[in-house]
């Protein structure tokens, strides 16, 4: 019989079996509390984030909404493109991440260590190349099928692209690298022509590819549809036109605007150099400079000096004007001018007298003649809806020689939407109308317009009657012998305008310098029924700097081509034997006459160029003191040159003969005896 075991190794293995019962019931415990504590205390917590880790909302980008013409043609639209981008953390756990990283540089025709360098600003992402070409794009998928590398991938995005390279570069602006608008239209109008991004639920499955859970929604995702009221052929001549210009003057810049002054439509706004918004931006290119850049305006404010002497009641168009010689002394300064004597409003306007401007402001007063300012606009945004717009300058005279400086053009600040703009208020009948640039917004899917155009009326500039009296004397600086603007004459048509010869000033000294200058002209046509409002500013051309001689060509080019985009017929009886030979010199703008330059030749206006009707007879003035003398002869359509004072003692031609409309009239003037 065999002993039993022994009692002290049986208590030691009760011993072990027990604390391998507490260790596997205390394990069993532990396990229990961490389930409890799991699945009942923090369950709601640990469920989010399960939910998290396999539940995505994916962000769908719309694509961008187009922008056309007046007449549909595209100006901008999106285009799908491929973007290259990197997961620097993936790469540099992967074996052939270098060669591979190398090898799409290549495809991309980038330098690797730039992209090592985007990529090191990176954590988990890190673009390489944005919207890529399709060749580019197919060349990577080569690389990356070859490597098997997945650290690097494509992603689909929208490009935009302007199908018409420069033309309105400057208008329509351009997009950032996540499409967003950075200038011009595309800044102005951003809102509208992204669209609405669409928030998708979806899956991630443990590989880490996503499925979409839920289908996308209704609803408006591309941006809506922008119509301009650009045309597109009156952009193209426009930017032709003056592009021509800026060239043969050797100008640094150039700017054009075209609008409908009934509406207030903008047909074309161009500004020289132009810009590509397909390439990098270039600050110099991209600025519109027909709402950005303020300058001192020079002569054509002198016709809004008139409107406001006309409308005040300070000036009638029968007044005679004293020019004198040509120099009016205003304390240590003397404004310049041709010695003309004494001449009606319509002369002084045509031959662009600083003088007599400077006389007739004087007599309007400061506060009057900014109030007239402010009332055609300037001083204020114009409201057209593009970014960067500047508000210009109309400052309260402090001298009687600033109310004479303000009289024609210098001392005030203007864009040059805000001067086209105050024209096209002399050519609807005095009423500022607010430019626009946009016709319609429409929705791309159901095709609904949300938003049009219609003019807009800001304030009456002046009375009708005022704006029918400066139409007629606008005509005459084109069709009077000596008038400024006799370049900007257009067979078949009558057109009204005025020159403007600014010099610049110096940002040094504060002065005005003598060799820079600001050359324009702006007017209207047909003038009896306006269509267009047309004004041309060139900076600092070289050589020739007066506007009647290196803008006004350029206005003539613009409103050749309008006339026939509008399809408004030529007059008969200006299209058929209109004297288009070169005449009489014409007068400089008073502007940028040089001290001691001679008067222009004098000559008698031929019949064809007033084409007013037959010969007139030449009224008898002796004894008439100026003023009656001067009213009789404009009554006539004469013109009148005074010298002397006092009464008429003698006149040339004499009383009684037949002379055509337009004929300048001589007269001695001496103290009644």
């Amino acid at each position: 019989m065999r002993p039993g075991p022994d009692p002290g190794t049986l208590r030691w293995i009760a011993l072990r079996m027990g604390a391998v019962g507490l260790l596997l019931a205390g394990g069993l415990g532990a396990v229990g509390a961490r389930a409890f504590q799991l699945q009942v205390l923090r369950r709601e917590g640990l469920v989010d984030e399960m939910v998290d880790q396999y539940r995505r909302q994916l962000v769908i980008r719309p694509r961008r909404g187009v922008v056309t013409d007046r007449t549909g043609v595209l100006l901008a639209g999106s285009a799908e493109a491929q973007s290259v981008f990197g997961d620097p953390a993936m790469l540099d756990g992967e074996a052939r991440g270098s060669e591979a990283l190398r090898k799409v540089s290549a495809a991309l025709g980038l330098d690797p260590r730039a992209v090592q360098r985007k990529l090191a600003r990176g954590n988990r992402f890190a673009w390489i190349a944005r919207r890529v070409s399709p060749a580019q794009a197919q060349a990577v998928e080569r690389v990356l099928a070859s490597t098997g590398v997945r650290g690097v991938a494509l992603v689909p995005e929208t490009r935009r692209y302007y199908p018409k390279v420069e033309l309105a570069s400057q208008v329509l602006g351009f997009v950032g690298d996540d499409g967003e608008g950075l200038e011009g239209l595309e800044l102005a109008r951003d809102e509208d022509l992204r669209g609405e991004a669409i928030r998708v639920r979806s899956l991630r499955d443990g590989a880490g590819r996503m499925a979409l859970a839920d289908a996308p929604g209704e609803g408006r995702r591309e941006g809506a549809r922008i119509e301009l009221t650009l045309d597109q052929g009156m952009q193209l001549a426009t930017e032709r036109a003056l592009a021509t210009a800026v060239r043969a003057s050797r100008a640094l810049s150039g700017v054009a605007v075209v609008l409908d002054p009934q509406t207030g439509e903008i047909l074309a706004m161009a500004s020289c150099p132009p810009g590509n918004p397909n390439a990098p931006p270039d600050p110099e290119t991209a600025r519109n400079r027909a709402v950005t850049e303020v300058f001192e305006p020079g002569s054509t404010m002198k016709v809004l000096t008139l409107a406001g002497a006309l409308d005040h009641g300070t000036l009638r168009p029968t007044d005679p004007i004293d020019t004198g010689d040509g120099r009016l002394t205003l304390g240590a300064h003397v404004i310049h001018d041709h010695a003309r004597g004494w001449m009606g409003p319509a002369k002084v306007l045509a031959v662009s007298s600083n003088v007599g401007a400077a006389r007739i402001g004087m007599k309007l007063g400061r506060a009057a003649l900014v109030d007239t300012f402010t009332a055609f606009g300037l001083g204020e945004k114009t409201g057209v809806g593009l970014p960067g717009e500047a508000r210009g300058l109309v400052p309260v005279p402090r001298s009687e020689l600033d109310v004479a400086t303000q009289s024609f053009g210098h001392h005030l600040m203007a864009t040059p939407l805000q001067i086209a703009t105050a024209f096209a208020a002399i050519a609807n009948g005095g009423t500022l109308l607010r430019p626009h640039l946009v016709k319609r917004v429409v929705d791309p899917n159901g095709g609904e317009v949300l938003e049009e155009a219609h003019p807009e009326v800001v304030r009456r500039a002046v009375s009708r009657s005022t704006a029918a009296t400066l139409s007629r004397w606008l005509v005459g600086v084109v069709e009077d012998p000596e008038g400024t603007g006799r370049r900007a004459r257009l067979e078949g048509f009558r057109v009204a305008g005025k020159t403007g010869t600014a010099r610049k000033v110096d940002p040094v000294s504060g002065g005005y310098v003598t060799d820079r200058h600001r050359s324009s002209f702006v007017g209207f046509a047909p003038a009896e029924s306006p269509r267009v409002v047309v004004g041309v500013w060139l900076d600092e051309p070289r050589g020739e700097v007066n506007g009647g001689e290196v803008a006004a060509p350029v206005f003539r080019e613009i409103v050749a081509y309008a006339m026939k985009m509008l399809n408004v017929a030529p007059a008969p009886d200006l299209a058929v034997g209109r004297s288009t030979a070169p005449g009489p010199e014409p007068a400089r703008d008073g502007d940028a006459q040089a001290e001691g330059e001679p008067p222009p030749v004098e000559a008698v206006a031929d019949e064809a160029a007033h084409s007013g009707g037959g010969d007139v007879t030449v009224p008898s003035l002796a004894g008439l003191p100026a003023r009656a003398a001067i009213r009789n002869l404009e009554t006539l359509r004469l013109a009148g040159e005074l010298a002397g004072a006092g009464r008429v003692v003698s006149q040339q031609p004499p009383a009684g003969r037949m002379v055509p409309p337009g004929t300048r009239v001589r007269m001695k003037l001496a103290p009644a005896g």
